[in-house]
């Protein structure tokens, strides 16, 4: 039930048809070219949106820990969605502990006042930025 976007490299964003939502998912290493590509494509497919506000729901279950320079332009990231319009953020972090304790720190440093929450299932995340988003 998605529009995709696949990257060249291991990223691939999405929309949740029907609903606000936009869906980022990760494999292995990242690097700044594919944060770049990922920060421009979620503002792009999110401009709709802006006004009305959109939750975005991002999926690093299967992304490997990143390096200091990537985790300054994920915290960027953070708040470039959250001055475009993004108030609710849902990560699906099945099994990755390393990676899920990375992202709460973007999130605390970004400081935005984005509500987030991490979920062990996507339907779980994706029910719970529909309820938010109703």
């Amino acid at each position: 039930n998605s529009i995709e976007n696949t990257h060249a490299w291991n990223e691939s964003v999405s929309t949740i048809l029907g609903s606000r939502i936009v869906k980022s998912s990760a494999i292995g290493r990242t690097n700044i070219e594919e944060i770049k590509w990922l920060t421009e494509t979620i503002l792009t497919i999110s401009k709709q949106w802006e006004t009305q506000g959109w939750g975005y729901l991002v999926d690093i279950s299967h992304m490997a820990p990143v390096t200091n320079e990537e985790s300054e332009a994920l915290i960027k990231l953070h708040i470039l969605v959250a001055q475009s319009g993004c108030n609710f953020l849902a990560f699906v972090d099945k099994k990755s502990f390393m990676t899920a304790t990375q992202a709460q720190q973007h999130s605390k440093i970004s400081n935005t006042n984005t509500e987030k929450r991490h979920f062990r299932k996507e339907d779980e995340a994706i029910n719970w930025l529909k309820e938010r988003l109703s």
